[in-house]
């Protein structure tokens, strides 16, 4: 039960910095407010780490596994999924990216060897489809078939993540050193990025408080790697993964709260949060 607690208060914490992130956007690029989450979030877990681990060994083997999730998570996921909204807008891409806990539950039993229950894969399915009504406001094609590729490319490496997390976090035994790791390469790898390809526009005022906005929601990434990281040291992917990706259940009513000249309430937006609130008790089910 301590495992599930750990992933929800995980995804808790990331809808919380989706908050920021929306607010941060309206004043500064992506780009930069990236760096700013990214520098904040591994800056906090180096922190974290050194005070509260006695030995830490950066040049485990184990270690490569986290190195490898720090390339491609965010860094190559993000591009697929910003690609995906361009080509096919932002509901039809939030909904494919969504599927992530259907891909982690397909990787988890085919090359971990977990056996998801009935209950498991019940939960995993409301929550995915309460996430997809959440996010799917209805369109006409424009698209190309192609193109549902970029968005499925970034829910594959998120699921890829979960379980790449899960094997390497068993190996050296510390989830707090796994996502450090994790987050300073996918700073240096943001960074280069926005070094190379990036225009580098000086900021104003405004620009400044936006960057703040991000920082704060860096934050709260530092918290929600803190806990999505030992919940999946301690139960496996299928449980953990549909759990961590639910946090359109946080994100609505902060919304309603924090961002209510931009959100209003409909029974569209009710009825979903409620399928992702039956998954999570069909997950929970087997733990409690």
């Amino acid at each position: 039960m301590l495992a599930i607690l750990l992933a929800l208060f995980g995804s808790f914490w990331f809808a919380v910095s989706m908050i920021f992130i929306n607010r941060g956007i309206l004043a500064v690029d992506y780009f930069k407010g990236l760096l700013a989450n990214l520098g904040v979030n591994a800056l906090c877990l180096c922190i974290y780490l050194s005070f509260s681990s006695d030995r830490i060994d950066l040049w485990a083997p184990a270690n490569l596994i986290f190195v490898i999730i720090g390339i491609f998570v965010p860094g190559v996921a993000r591009f697929f999924i910003f690609k995906g909204m361009e080509r096919l807008g932002a509901p039809i891409s939030a909904c494919l990216t969504n599927s992530t806990p259907l891909f982690a539950i397909a990787f988890a039993v085919f090359f971990l060897g977990e056996r998801p229950t009935v209950t498991n894969l019940l939960g995993a399915f409301f929550i995915v489809a309460g996430i997809v009504s959440l996010s799917w406001r209805g369109t006409a094609k424009t698209w190309r078939t192609a193109d549902l590729l970029f968005p499925l490319a970034a829910a594959f490496l998120f699921a890829g993540r979960d379980n790449l997390v899960r094997v390497g976090v068993l190996q050296i035994g510390s989830p707090i050193t796994a996502a450090a790791i994790a987050s300073v390469v996918s700073l240096t790898t943001m960074a280069l990025f926005y070094a190379v390809f990036a225009e580098h526009k000086p900021l104003g005022a405004l620009g400044r408080r936006g960057l703040g906005f991000f920082a704060v929601s860096g934050f709260m990434n530092f918290l929600s790697y803190v806990f999505i990281y030992t919940a999946l040291s301690m139960e496996r992917v299928s449980l953990i993964s549909p759990l961590v990706n639910a946090s359109s259940l946080f994100v609505l009513p902060l919304s309603l709260i924090f961002l209510k000249d931009v959100e209003k309430l409909t029974a569209r937006k009710i009825g979903a949060t409620t399928l992702v609130i039956i998954g999570v008790l069909l997950i929970s089910w087997e733990k409690l």
